[in-house]
């Protein structure tokens, strides 16, 4: 077996500095893996949660979220126009699966200011299977990050808001878990170990 030289590895490592930051190809696409926020408040679903990115529209993330809120959709869906659009602006956007496309629903979230968005699945059982958004083909553009969680996940983030009379919940997002052995990340009680 051949192990590359030092020259070899700095050399590929500009490559890809170079690709990356000059050529503006976000790292997401570059790196095609699920990635993690945290919800910082309410406490009690102060959890870990796996997601999916977009896989071929939107921007990705080329910045780190502190203490953002995620606001839920009314309606849930984010197919009509919202009823709660005052507090969408600068804000993370939770919608619900269904109703219109993938795309169509993000870029509603994106139009009313939504600097980001985190669909869950419309199945409250499903507790382990992400589904991979892809684009519709209209040819709208996304500006903005989006994110798919499994149902039990989005359910409980909804339940827990409405049972605390939260208008929305603070989370970070992305967090680097690239390290973290998988049995040591905090996941909610109720994600199925795969």
């Amino acid at each position: 077996m051949r192990f590359l030289s030092v020259l070899e590895l700095v050399l590929s490592f500009c490559i890809l500095f170079y690709v990356i930051v000059c050529v503006e190809i976000p790292a997401w696409k570059f790196f095609d893996h699920d990635v993690y926020f945290k919800v910082v408040d309410p406490a009690e679903i102060g959890y870990y949660y796996r997601a999916s990115p977009a896989k071929d529209f939107g921007k990705g993330f080329n910045k780190y979220f502190e203490h953002t809120l995620l606001v839920v959709a009314d309606p849930v869906s984010g197919c009509a126009d919202f009823i709660n659009s005052h507090n969408i602006p600068g804000n993370f956007i939770l919608v619900e699966r269904g109703e219109c496309s993938f795309v169509e629903k993000i870029a509603r979230c994106e139009k009313a200011g939504a600097i980001g968005v985190i669909v869950y699945d419309n199945n409250p059982d499903n507790r382990s299977n992400l589904v991979a958004m892809i684009d519709d083909d209209r040819g709208v553009e996304i500006n903005i990050p989006s994110l798919f969680i499994v149902g039990s996940d989005g359910f409980h983030i909804k339940r827990a808001l409405e049972r605390n009379s939260m208008e929305s919940a603070i989370i970070n997002v992305p967090i680097n878990m690239t390290y973290v052995p998988e049995h040591q990340i905090q996941k909610p009680p109720w994600t199925k170990i795969l």
